[in-house]
């Protein structure tokens, strides 16, 4: 496998080269020139004028040159321009200028739709009514604040250099709730001016591509797939956990266990070169670390922490300093507590800068299979008829009572979208508008073998689920967690994308029967309107759906899915005529995966994944809205990061 260096000696060719160039919407002109010491680049941007489109209640504002919508619950939806400008790692913003003219303003006779609350996976009850955020409709000022915002951050492009990326976002029209009043820009030009960092010829001691951190005892297991991927060009290095923590290759860092793993992981970037990490162990063996993002108090449908992979994935803040996730030093990782308008506590840069999966092994017998399945899938899958096929299952996920108007059929718009992006596919429908939904059919075509595979719909650590349209209170096409080794698959596995969630919880464990009902006490077993009892969120199983997927001898051959509940949006609320539902949360999440392994030639599991990621940050305000933040956190990628997704040819 070809490296590339981590630090890049550049030329101002080669930096004008890494700008995201191109026509984008309303970009007219970007132009780079020098001075004595800084780089300034300019951006120009036109616009058209808004359309103004009444609906029912309120109204919205729908913009030619948008890239996408600002949708935060409470917050009006608002036309945004996103864009990102790659630089060197380590470049320095010294400023950021801009010069503007406006069209005249603009009165409207009604109020701009307030974005809805997404709702979670979990329910079809939760009322999804809009409500508008006090402070800002009460507030006889325009909203946003500014004409621009920007967002500094550090990872991998999609060609795996390591970046400073700069994230513009443009809010094109503002708005006074008071006065019923807009504001719009005509044009638009940033100058962005920016040190790039001192030139530095990378020297590594040795060189690998991908380092497998174990336990201890799965080692010896591992060594065919080691010997395996070096063969394949990916030089592979094991590493024992023990050996992180006993500093037999580099000096222990870090507060605990987790931070040390970080911090080799770091190390090994810095020294080897590394570009993947594979996580092999359970949740304790290879110790996990937690989110303390809170999208709720923690009683009704929401957990005040989840666990997350992302962590060992985000080594680098935007100024290249190492991203503890806990920038206040209390102990407590990614805080950002509830209830809406409060802060971030710590600073979390959220985009990968090694691509990072587990293999979440309890046994022994797990790494066998594992190792197995890796092997015989790079070596056997390409050009096999059928890695053709595509299966998805979707039905009506909410209640169109919540929707505002319209009734979509949520999983199968999302997995109608995900076909779309991969036309050369078979596709394989189990939709519950055709009537063919059922446990027989999903693991009579799974059988048949498939190079993808997409579950859209609601879920839990033991089981998946959707609803026919029209009745919420039925469950169609369960799929269980013990019916999985009954599929026939063998040698023919997917990979697995699951909207649901907790489909990917991988801590679950026996013991939080006992830990939830000693919390909880008989509050434990109930449920109300302003109350779900943990025992329903069946965290006590003894391995995740989405792993137990995964580990059996047929099953998947890697899969991604929410650690903690899953949020969607539902309606039109933007009244663009598409459902809201793959414009945003985890419907684009998983969409995009699609998108990018078949359109974009992406064909790495772990970078696929990973320029997921990087592209939800990059189009949505994952600094300013916290169910933004949290689709990504709870995301895992369980599986090999470094596979060749249908094989090596």
């Amino acid at each position: 496998m070809k490296k590339r260096g981590y630090l890049i000696s550049i030329s101002i060719f080669a930096t004008l080269l890494m700008i995201v160039g191109g026509i984008q919407a309303g970009i007219t002109q970007q132009n780079t020139s020098k001075t004595a010491s800084h780089l300034t680049t300019t951006l120009s941007y036109q616009f058209s004028h808004p359309t103004l489109q009444a609906n029912t209640q309120y109204g919205t504002i729908h913009l030619a040159e948008a890239t996408g919508t600002r949708n935060i619950a409470g917050e009006p939806i608002l036309p945004i321009v996103m864009q990102t400008i790659e630089l060197p790692f380590g470049t320095t913003i010294t400023d950021i200028t801009s010069h503007f003219t406006t069209q005249p303003q603009t009165q409207l006779s009604w109020k701009i739709t307030p974005a809805a609350r997404p709702v979670p996976f979990i329910t079809d009850d939760v009322p999804n009514t809009i409500s508008e955020e006090t402070a800002i409709y009460t507030h006889d000022a325009y909203f946003p604040e500014t004409w621009y915002s920007y967002r500094l951050t550090a990872g991998l492009n999609n060609q795996d250099i390591q970046t400073t990326f700069l994230t513009i976002q443009i809010n094109p029209v503002r708005y006074n709730p008071i006065q019923d009043m807009i504001r719009s820009l005509d044009s638009i030009t940033i100058d962005i001016t920016y040190a790039s960092p001192a030139q530095t010829v990378p020297s590594y001691t040795d060189t690998y591509d991908m380092i497998i951190i174990c336990k201890d005892s799965y080692a010896r297991l591992l060594e065919p797939l080691v010997t395996h991927k070096n063969s394949y060009g990916v030089q592979t290095k094991l590493i024992p956990v023990s050996a992180i923590y006993d500093a037999t290759y580099f000096p222990t860092q870090g507060r605990d266990k987790q931070e040390q793993i970080k911090y080799f992981i770091k190390n090994a970037k810095e020294s080897w070169n590394i570009t993947y990490v594979m996580l092999v162990g359970n949740y304790a063996q290879i110790p996990a670390r937690y989110s303390n993002l809170e999208t709720d108090t923690g009683g009704l449908y929401e957990e005040l922490r989840f666990v997350s992979d992302l962590y060992y994935a985000d080594l680098y803040t935007g100024n290249g300093s190492f991203c503890n996730w806990d920038t206040d030093n209390d102990g407590r990782y990614a805080e950002w507590p509830y209830p809406e308008g409060h802060p971030q506590e710590d600073i979390v840069d959220m985009v990968p800068d090694v691509h990072v999966a587990r293999l979440a092994c309890m046994f022994k017998s797990e790494v066998r299979t594992m190792v197995d399945k890796i092997i015989t899938y790079e070596t056997t899958a390409a050009q096999s008829e059928w890695f053709n096929r595509m299966v998805v299952v979707g039905g009506d996920t909410f209640d169109k009572s919540i929707e505002g108007g319209t009734d979509y059929n949520e999983g199968e718009e999302a997995t109608a979208k995900a076909l779309e992006y991969m036309p050369q596919f078979i596709p394989v429908k189990l939709w519950t508008t055709l009537g063919n939904i059922s446990l027989e059919t999903i693991q009579t075509e799974i059988g048949k073998g498939c190079g993808f595979l997409y579950f859209c719909g609601h879920g839990s650590p033991k089981s998946w689920a959707t609803h026919n349209n029209g009745d919420y209170k039925n469950w169609t096409g369960m799929y269980k967690n013990t019916e999985m080794t009954d599929l026939t698959n063998t040698g023919m596995s997917p990979f697995l994308i699951v909207g649901g969630c907790h489909n990917s919880e991988f801590d679950t464990a026996p013991k939080n029967l006992i830990l939830g009902f000693l919390k909880e006490g008989f509050d434990y077993f109930e449920v109300n309107d302003t109350w779900f009892g943990s025992y329903y969120k069946y965290n006590y199983a003894l391995e995740c759906w989405s792993w137990v997927f995964v580990k059996v001898k047929g099953g998947a051959i890697g899969s991604t899915g929410s650690s903690g509940f899953g949020g969607v949006n539902v309606g039109d609320y933007n009244h663009d005529g598409i459902a809201d539902c793959i414009q945003g949360l985890d419907g684009w999440f998983e969409c995009e995966f699609f998108r990018l392994y078949n359109q974009e030639n992406i064909t790495i599991l772990g970078q696929t994944y990973d320029q997921v990621l990087t592209g939800y940050v990059q189009n949505f305000p994952v600094d300013a809205y916290r169910y933004d933040a949290k689709i990504l956190q709870t995301h895992i990628l369980l599986g090999d990061p470094s596979l060749k997704i249908g094989g090596y040819e």
